[in-house]
């Protein structure tokens, strides 16, 4: 008996000293010029919340473990606590006391776990941290199965939280919020997550305090969201409204925003929230955007607005580029919508929209279909028309251009006129099939993507940028193998301020001799998916190398050459080498190159890859060394 005794006494000592043992990173960090005490405990496959770190920690955090419950006071040792995170567990019960100790707390994230607003949120729960700021709670509701019901959420639990300033929680079927919501006077930031909503009506957000500024409704997908007239309306001062993957259709979500007639919104994002799974007679996905649908947007004075992914195939005159306010637009996307048709007068909307948008910074119209055909080639009344082509001139403001994908069709020629003094950085062209011409006057590019398009175009854009500020090239699938026989390796010699270039998909079985010596300040090469059989020699002059992508090649080896540069390279600033799915030797002549994957410091992609013996056989590195050893 006595054994007995004492072996049950030794597990439950073991038990303890296992539940008091962690194995978390204590570290600090400045947050507005303060330094804090954090306590890092992500995914260390933690089943408790640990009991030995330092009391006088500011953060925890304890996102990506196995947590299903917490009990009484578990944090009750950290009484200094500002902010916890609690997300990607596996969360279902929180007892009321929970929290108790936690005074100071300020940030509570518990979001991506399972704990069902219905059954956890007591009203006891948040008493001891009735001063948070932000709670997170998004991502723990299951698909329901009932959509005809009210679902009415806890105000008694929330109601105490009335210094809460950002609140992230799903949004149910038919929500119902009740009056403890208006105490949140301070809320500013209302986010919802998990959506299930089934109708946004004139009750819905009635009982919340006005004082909301961001309000985002994101991928709302289940059903068709019917929406009432004067559902913001509780909401006057918004300035960010995000329903982008919420299928409630364009038109009517430009219908909710008449309260903000005349309003100035940072942010209105209704991309794709018409969708071809909600196709009706009534509100057809192939959409003409309309004056009178347009008539409350073009009052506003927006900075961000996106209408990406919703059917449009073409819009009246005076409508989709006519706003009252222009000079406000900073950053603007049409992604992913068809416009087939657009008539001299639409050509004409769009020169003069461009010429009064003094701000906009970017303009994403990729993957779009635009055929124009002028019934009357010369025109005498038009400063903007002649027999051969029309031009509209961009704003100098622009930072960003994405016309990838496009396929544009039009009679006369377009040609798109970025003037000089310009601010465009970023132009990406991939995969366009068009006769709208750009004409960059004064190129100051940083970032140029051409992948998949006529390499004469980007090559003679990159031959003019005369101020070397192209850092970042990505050319793929541009039959650059035909421009290296033609050119050699005076193909990149106006490249002297490159870092990084993606040549992949390009066909390219032999690289010319110093083709890359232009670029002194490389640092990231990809050269995957092409017909390559070794690296390039010439490499191991570049002292700023830290990333080299030759996947999918025809190498049989990497030289003792190479190999010497990318271990310098490692010890100088760390070295990545993707090496899959080349074309390996298993033999005599190549166990050096086995070896060296073994014992090299360099960041491969795999310890082992494919190679082949000298009888066909395909084995892997690893299995080759012990066959030579």
């Amino acid at each position: 008996m006595r054994s007995k005794i004492y072996s049950v006494f030794s597990i439950i000592i073991y038990c303890y000293d296992f539940v008091q043992t962690s194995d978390c990173d204590i570290k600090y960090d400045f947050k507005k010029k303060e330094e804090v005490k954090i306590a890092d405990c992500k995914n260390k496959g933690l089943t408790f919340i640990p009991q030995d770190l330092p009391g006088d920690i500011e953060v925890l955090d304890m996102s990506f473990n196995r947590l299903q419950i917490i009990g009484n006071s578990a944090f009750v040792n950290y009484r200094d606590l500002k902010e916890l995170y609690l997300s990607r567990n596996q969360l279902r019960y929180i007892s009321n006391k929970s929290f108790q100790g936690l005074h100071k707390l300020t940030i509570l994230d518990m979001s991506g776990n399972i704990l069902n607003l219905s059954k956890v949120y007591s009203a006891e729960l948040f008493h001891p941290i009735k001063n948070l700021t932000k709670l997170n709670i998004r991502r723990n509701m299951p698909q329901p199965i009932d959509f005809v019901t009210d679902y009415n959420y806890p105000d008694h639990a929330f109601g105490i939280l009335m210094e809460l300033s950002f609140l992230a929680i799903d949004m149910m079927p038919l929500p119902y919020f009740g009056s403890g919501f208006g105490q949140m006077t301070t809320l500013k930031e209302l986010h919802f997550d998990s959506c299930y909503l089934v109708r946004l009506s004139n009750e819905t957000f009635q009982r919340f305090y006005s004082s909301v500024e961001q309000l985002t409704i994101r991928n709302c997908r289940l059903h068709f969201v019917v929406t009432e007239y004067n559902a913001l309306l509780p909401f006057p001062k918004l300035d960010v409204i995000d329903f982008s993957g919420t299928f409630m259709h364009l038109k009517h979500a430009l219908q909710l925003i008449h309260p903000y007639r005349n309003a100035n919104i940072s942010t209105i994002n209704f991309g794709h929230v018409s969708d071809v799974s909600i196709d009706r007679v009534d509100i057809p996905y192939v959409l003409t955007i309309t004056v009178d649908i347009m008539k409350i947007m073009k009052t506003i004075c927006v900075e961000n607005l996106d209408l990406s992914q919703n059917g449009i195939v073409d819009y009246e005159p005076g409508s989709l580029f006519s706003f009252d306010h222009p000079e406000c637009l900073q950053h603007i996307s049409f992604k992913e919508n068809r416009f087939l048709l657009a008539s001299e007068k639409n050509l004409n909307d769009i020169s003069h929209f461009f010429s009064r948008t003094v701000k906009l910074k970017s303009l994403d119209y990729s993957y779009n279909t635009v055929n124009y055909f002028k019934h009357n080639s010369v025109s005498s009344n038009s400063d903007l028309n002649c027999s051969f082509h029309s031009n509209v001139i961009l704003p100098k403001s622009l930072e960003k251009i994405d016309v990838s994908y496009t396929v544009a069709n039009t009679f006369p020629e377009i040609i798109l006129i970025v003037p000089k003094n310009n601010s465009l950085t970023y132009l990406d062209v991939s995969y366009s099939r068009s006769n709208v011409a750009i004409l960059i006057l004064q190129i100051r590019l940083e970032t140029f993507i051409a992948d998949g398009i006529d390499y004469l175009f980007a090559w003679n854009q990159i031959q003019r940028s005369y101020y070397n500020t192209v850092k970042t090239i990505i050319w793929k699938n541009a039959e650059l193998d035909n421009a290296l026989r033609l050119f050699g390796n005076r193909f990149f010699r106006s490249t002297i301020s490159v870092e990084s270039i993606d040549i992949s998909e390009n066909g390219i079985w032999y690289i010319p001799d110093d083709l890359f010596k232009p670029m002194p300040n490389l640092t990231n090469l990809s050269l995957s998916k092409n017909s390559l059989q070794a690296i390039p020699v010439q490499l191991s002059n570049h002292a700023k190398v830290q990333k080299l992508d030759v996947r999918k090649n025809r190498l049989t080896s990497v030289s003792s050459v190479i190999r010497d540069w990318a271990d310098k390279m490692e010890d100088l600033h760390g070295m990545t080498l993707h090496l899959t799915d080349n074309a390996f030797e298993c033999n005599c002549d190549n166990i050096a190159f086995i070896m060296w994957i073994q014992t090299t410091k360099v960041n491969l992609d795999s310890r082992s890859y494919k190679c082949k013996l000298s009888n066909e056989t395909v084995i892997d590195t690893l299995f080759c060394v012990q066959l030579f050893i």
